[in-house]
């Protein structure tokens, strides 16, 4: 398996080497010569990052942005720092505005936007029996070994953590490298056998075809982590399927099927337990520049609703292909969580199920949310290049 981290040394310093008004915007330009970027002056002023303007401790806005004038213009400007800051003096009051070269680097990238990661799309060919995997005794001593694996999640939708001590408090604290357990009517960290403690065929020894969990949720779990402490019997195989890559596939091979999964609202619910949750989620979610951004099917959980006939019947036809695809085997990877063994996944992206099983099986696992999952990689990556700058 590659290593997604193995490779990724620390990018060069971005420096300014000119700036100049044109056409009411300000110009600048890169020492490295790539095409100038043009900012309007009243968003410079606006995110100026001078202690005035933006408050160093908790990096929020301090700048009254409804008090600069709508016809905002420099009196001067300055490349200082060695091209790593921009100085502009404001001529409405004199006063001046520092950006660093980096920050409108990234803005002019991103226009402020997160991108979608990069990541390694699979089926079963292209992902073998080589499952992404970290020692949990390296996850759990340091943040190299932490990030390690995040940045297998983060590019394959999965990894596992090998030789985790079979208890659910062990579970939990390896859960809780990334962030804090996610309470849901579930509670928080889950210790289950089919016991039908809940109205869900998770809590049977059933068959479950690949599927997202919480479609219901406004803001569906975004990770979710599997540890087998007990498996006494037969079967029970976890099975994995690249929802991203599925929908690849669909926009190459059925534009028409893609647009209606990406576009109609489909709506689930959970009806039960003393709870009526129900929210609406498209199969195939875009991000604002067309990136896949989240997988959410459940088919069991599907609410029902009506479309016009035309509609209804090419929703349905799109259904079926996305059904087929996900179930092909050509598609699926298999594997048995033995004790000691856990499983982390992007709920937003892979497609999970399970073969049935017989005899005794235990099983403790948790939900962490989207935003704590990528806020920790964020500050281990961020960490990791100031080390490999030297800063």
């Amino acid at each position: 398996m590659i290593d997604p981290i193995a490779n990724r040394g620390a990018a060069s310093e971005v420096l300014l080497s000119g700036a100049k008004l044109i056409d009411n915007e300000l110009e600048v330009s890169w020492e490295n010569k790539i095409p100038p970027v043009r900012f309007s002056p009243f968003w410079l002023r606006d995110h100026c990052h001078s202690k005035q303007s933006l408050n160093p401790d908790t990096l929020q806005r301090q700048v009254d942005t409804f008090a600069i004038p709508v016809d905002i213009a420099p009196a001067a400007l300055e490349i200082g720092d060695g091209g790593r800051t921009l100085r502009i003096v404001w001529k409405h009051d004199g006063s001046t505005s520092v950006l660093p070269a980096e920050f409108l680097w990234n803005i002019a990238q991103t226009n402020g936007h997160d991108t979608a990661p990069r990541r390694r799309l699979w089926d079963h060919a292209s992902m073998g029996e080589n499952f992404p995997t970290m020692p949990h005794a390296e996850i759990m001593s340091g943040n190299e070994g932490l990030l390690r694996w995040l940045s297998m999640v983060a590019d394959y939708g999965f990894a596992l953590a090998s030789g985790v001590p079979q208890s659910i408090e062990a579970t939990q604290e390896l859960a809780t490298r990334i962030g804090y357990v996610r309470e849901t009517i579930f509670g928080g960290m889950w210790d289950f056998t089919a016991n039908l403690a809940f109205k869900d065929t998770a809590y049977t020894s059933a068959a479950i075809g690949p599927h997202t969990d919480g479609t219901y949720s406004i803001d569906s779990p975004g990770y979710q982590m599997f540890h087998c402490l007990t498996f006494d019997g037969s079967g029970g195989e976890s099975t994995l399927v690249d929802g991203f890559k599925i929908a690849d596939q669909i926009r190459t091979a059925d534009p028409i099927a893609f647009q209606m999964l990406s576009t109609v609202q489909v709506p689930a619910q959970y009806l039960g337990d003393g709870v009526h949750l129900r929210a609406e989620h498209p199969v195939i979610g875009l991000d604002h520049n067309g990136d896949f951004l989240q997988i959410a099917y459940n088919n069991y959980d599907r609410a029902p609703f009506r479309l016009p006939a035309t509609r209804m019947s090419a929703f349905y036809r799109a259904l079926k292909l996305f059904n087929q695809l996900i179930n092909d085997p050509a598609n699926e990877i298999t594997m048995r969580l033995a004790p000691g063994t856990a499983l982390l996944f992007d709920n937003w992206r892979a497609l999970h199920g399970r073969r049935a099983y017989q005899g005794f099986r235990r099983l403790c696992g948790a939900y962490l949310n989207k935003e704590d999952f990528d806020s920790k990689l964020r500050v281990l990556r961020a960490a990791a290049a100031n080390v490999g700058a030297g800063r």
